[in-house]
């Protein structure tokens, strides 16, 4: 299960951002071997990173 944080921070991106953050949190999970929260956790931080400025307006 998400962390809350991480879980409200998903549900307001948009329908592309959230696919991104779920395919990298899943590539993390099944080929990394992450438990799924941390996997979670960091793929949100990577699409933040690679998408500062759609994912940042997502949180206004």
């Amino acid at each position: 299960m998400s962390h809350p944080i991480v879980s409200e921070i998903a549900a307001r991106l948009d329908e592309n951002l959230r696919e991104a953050w779920e395919e990298r949190a899943a590539v993390m999970e099944f080929d990394a071997g992450m438990q799924r929260d941390l996997a979670e956790a960091l793929a949100l931080l990577l699409v933040l990173r690679q998408y500062p400025d759609q994912a940042l307006s997502a949180l206004r």
